[in-house]
């Protein structure tokens, strides 16, 4: 009997990233479909309320149906007992870096309905946060079942975020680039990289054979008018660094002050999401997620009057606004549609205003928009190369707009920060103490202890030895620091390498025997207990900028057991992280007799 097809770990683990991917297609598929009946509900079916002229003068439906939507959300919330609403991408960042065993299928799932239902009846809100979640739960249950763990169900967990971002916005390289800088923290690492690119593009072509090859917005082909004009697109990355600081004020100071209100939790999403609708009224291109607004936008062209430059500055005011309001509020989703939306008002406005002042110099109001919605979200969420390809790909844009794009991208950034030190996302996890990048490495190295990385023994040094003992001791030494004892063996201080070089043969033959050891060396120690754990090894030799520690024992603190360097740290948490990819057997994808299923 032949023998069943055995296929090595790294493979299974592919295969099962492709069945993710294809999943999160079908995942965001649902989530659409879930958004369109919450539509039919709330407003009729009377979709076109959400084009920027709305259908009329329909003020009570303005109202009504986001505030209806917002009252459901709380209900939802009410009832299951669950935290449904808010912007809930950071708790899911948090759990997939360092809790990813903690990710709840329950919750994931009930926050994607509160989120159809708050797009539905006409909130402000963006889909990335919840079809994210949507994506990282399929996968957490995938891997679950071929019974992952540890690092490797880390990052399958990942690769289902990325395909189902990438389904949502057709965009495979931007969902790559998504996971790599936002769901973990900057972790580029190549192996996870392929892996996630297998999901992404596995999503990619379910979405695209359900819903065709086009990109989601229509632009004119870009042009370039003059190099002169990269000065407007620089402007315009610095206009939109400024108002993506201001929103994320904005954003927060909203939740704050609807968090010490003394409403019910339950009337709060209700509240907002009235007042979201009185807000419509008057700028009706601020309810839902904002995809009409953003397809009329990129189609604008030249001439624009002084009325319409006034609409896009209130739509600017008007949609930040809104957007607060409908998640400071407990209505649900994430940011990056109200981010797109902000930034292409803000970019027709800019362009607008340049062709007025030189018609001659400057392209159309439409691809200033596009522009701007990349440089508006790096400076909302601090992700640049998914802002980067993300509108690249939405919009099927050509090379030409590169430079431009990069421009308005890392002036957006740079002025972000020198207002607000985080993005949305940083922001959130960091008002609690949360700081990812950081906390994984302290994670990884909190279970691991100085005893089990550092190098046992020492060079050590008679207290009593002499100035020329000393000097001598340099040229035969590889060590960067010296342990000075006394005749038990017993720690007296330390004498650094760069100490003993500053005695050459004449000063040391001048100071002979009057000076010895213990009165050069430095007394003060900064030690490290053999059973404490590298984090705060490394919290100290940061803090006091050393290059190592001794490491003393418990029993004994003035007794030196080994030495501990930056090296040994780094090689502790490479193979700390080597184990949990591999599980030690039980992390890899095993089916019977460890086939491919």
């Amino acid at each position: 009997m032949l023998k069943k097809l055995r296929l090595e770990p790294e493979t299974q683990f592919l295969i099962l990233a492709a069945a993710v991917g294809a999943a999160g297609a079908l995942l965001d598929s649902a989530l659409r479909a879930l958004i369109s009946l919450s539509q039919q509900v709330f407003v009729s079916g009377t979709e076109g309320l959400f084009t920027p002229l709305g259908l009329g003068w329909k003020p009570l439906l303005f109202v009504l149906a986001p505030a209806l939507g917002g009252l459901a959300v709380g209900l939802l919330g009410h009832f299951s007992q669950s935290d449904v609403g808010g912007y809930s991408l950071p708790s899911f960042l948090e759990k997939v870096n360092l809790r990813v065993g903690e990710l709840q299928p329950k919750l994931i799932v009930l926050r994607a309905v509160a989120a159809a239902i708050t797009l539905g009846s006409g909130g402000s809100a963006g889909v990335e946060g919840p079809i994210a979640s949507l994506g990282g739960g399929i996968a957490a249950w995938f891997g679950r079942v071929r019974q992952l763990a540890g690092e490797r169900l880390r990052v399958m967990v990942a690769c289902g975020a990325s395909a189902a971002v990438a389904a949502a916005y057709g965009a495979p390289i931007a969902a790559v680039f998504f996971t790599q800088e936002i769901v973990l923290a900057g972790n580029y690492d190549l192996q996870n990289f392929v892996r996630v690119v297998v999901a992404a593009g596995s999503a990619t072509v379910v979405a695209r054979a359900m819903r065709g090859d086009a990109p989601i917005f229509d632009v004119q082909p870009f042009e370039l008018v003059g190099p002169a004009e990269l000065l407007v697109y620089l402007a315009l990355g610095l206009a939109c660094g400024l108002v993506g600081a201001l929103f994320s004020r904005l954003f927060f100071a909203t939740r704050r002050g609807f968090a010490k209100s003394s409403i019910p939790a339950l009337a709060r999403p209700a509240l907002g999401g009235a007042l979201v609708g009185m807000l419509a009224l008057f700028t009706p291109g601020v309810l839902g997620a904002g995809h009409e607004v953003i397809e009329v936008l990129l189609g604008l062209e030249k001439s624009a009057s002084g009325m319409l430059l006034a609409a896009l500055g209130a739509l600017v005011l008007a949609k930040a606004l809104a957007t607060s309001l409908t998640i400071g509020s407990g209505g649900a989703g994430g940011i990056f549609g109200p981010s797109l939306v902000l930034g292409a008002a803000l970019g027709a406005l800019v362009g607008g205003t340049a062709d007025r002042l030189w018609p001659e110099s400057i392209s159309i109001s439409g691809h200033y928009a596009m522009i701007g919605m990349g440089a508006l979200l790096a400076a909302t969420v601090r992700a640049p190369l998914t802002s980067i390809f993300l509108v690249f790909e939405m919009t099927g844009s050509s090379s030409t707009a590169v430079l431009p794009t990069i421009l308005a991208v890392a002036a957006a950034l740079y002025v972000a920060r020198k207002f607000e030190r985080h993005g949305i996302d940083d922001a959130e996890l960091a008002s609690r103490g949360v700081h990812l990048r950081e906390d994984r490495d302290v994670t990884a190295l909190g279970g691991v202890f100085a005893q089990d990385a550092m190098h046992p023994g020492f060079e050590g040094v008679p207290a009593s030895a002499t100035a020329p003992q000393l000097q001598a001791l340099v040229s035969r030494s590889r060590a960067n620091a010296f342990v000075v004892v006394d005749e038990r063996d017993l720690m007296v201080g330390i004498l650094s390498l760069q100490d003993l070089r500053q005695i050459d043969e004449s000063t040391a033959a001048q100071l002979g025997a009057l000076t010895i050891a213990s009165d050069l060396c430095e007394r003060r120690v900064v030690t490290i207990f053999e059973d404490e754990p590298l984090s705060l090894a490394l919290a100290r030799l940061d803090q006091h900028g050393f290059r190592q520690l001794p490491v003393v024992s418990r029993a004994e603190p003035r007794r030196v057991v080994g030495m501990l360097e930056r090296q040994h740290i780094l090689a502790a948490y490479r193979r700390t992280l080597a184990r949990r990819g591999e599980g030690g057997g039980t992390d890899e994808p095993a089916g019977e007799g460890g086939t491919a299923a």
